[in-house]
C-alpha cells in the first residue's frame, strides 16, 4: 500500500507530540473485488478522525480519540448505541507520523430472533467486509487492500494550530528575506570591490599626468622664494 502525505503535513504533525488536538481526512482507493473477482481502482474508502496524544508519546491511540468518521459512521460516538443485539465502535486505532494509520471497526446486529440482520466490518490494510442475512438470502461483499491500493492522508489543522504554522512561516519567511538582502549586499560590495579595482589604476595615471613638469616645478619654488 502506497502512502501520500500533502506538502506542510509534517509541520503539522507536531501538534501529536505537543499533545494538542489533531484533525486528519484519510481516502483509500484502489481494492481488489473478491466476489467480482477484479481490481478496482477508483473504489475509495474515506474518512476523518480527530483526536488528542494525551499521554504525549506521539503515537494518537484507541482511548485518545474524539471522533473517527467512516463513511455516515462515527464510530466512537456509536458506540453509546451497543446493546445485545446491537454493535457499532472502534476496537482498535493507532495513528503516528512514523507508524502510519491503522484501525479496526465495524457495526453489526440482528433482530433478537436472529433472522434478519447484517453488518460492515473494516480492518485498515486487510479487509472492508459487507454482509446481510435474511430467510430470503444472504449477500457479502469483500474489498481488499492490494499493493496497489493508496492512502492519502490530509491533516486539519486547528485554530490554534494555523496560528503556530503562520507564526513559523512568517520566521521562515523573514529569514529568507535577511539571506537574500545579505546576499545583495555581498553582491554589491563585490561589483564596487572589482569596479574600483578596475578603475584605480587609470586614476593614477591620470592624477601622474596632471602633475607639473621640471621646468615647472623650477618656476613655482622661484616663485615661492620671491614670496618670502
Amino acid at each position: 500500500m502506497k502512502t501520500i502525505l500533502p506538502a506542510g503535513a509534517l509541520l503539522l504533525c507536531s501538534a501529536l507530540a505537543q499533545a494538542a488536538p489533531v484533525h486528519w481526512t484519510f481516502s483509500y482507493t484502489g481494492f481488489y473485488d473478491r466476489e467480482a473477482g477484479q481490481f478496482l481502482p477508483d473504489m475509495m474508502l474515506s474518512g476523518a478522525f480527530s483526536g488528542e496524544d494525551a499521554d504525549g508519546d506521539g503515537v494518537l491511540e484507541r482511548p485518545e480519540l474524539h471522533s473517527l468518521l467512516v463513511g455516515d459512521t462515527d464510530y466512537v460516538a456509536c458506540a453509546a448505541g451497543s446493546n445485545a443485539y446491537y454493535y457499532c465502535g472502534a476496537d482498535r486505532f493507532t495513528f503516528s507520523p512514523s507508524g502510519g494509520l491503522s484501525f479496526s471497526l465495524g457495526a453489526y446486529g440482528s433482530d433478537p430472533e436472529g433472522y434478519v440482520g447484517g453488518g460492515h466490518l473494516i480492518e485498515s490494510g486487510g479487509m472492508d467486509y459487507e454482509y446481510r442475512f435474511s430467510p430470503g438470502g444472504n449477500a457479502e461483499r469483500h474489498l481488499l487492500w492490494t499493493d496497489a491500493t493508496v492512502l492519502v492522508m490530509t491533516p486539519v489543522p486547528e485554530a490554534g494550530a494555523w496560528t503556530m504554522l503562520a507564526a513559523g512561516l512568517c520566521v521562515v519567511g523573514a529569514f529568507m528575506h535577511r539571506a537574500r538582502l545579505r546576499r545583495r549586499i555581498r553582491s554589491a560590495h563585490g561589483y564596487l570591490y572589482r569596479h574600483l579595482r578596475l578603475a584605480l589604476p587609470a586614476v593614477a595615471r591620470r592624477v601622474l599626468s596632471a602633475r607639473p613638469g621640471p621646468g615647472a616645478r623650477a618656476g613655482l619654488r622661484g616663485a615661492r622664494g620671491a614670496d618670502h
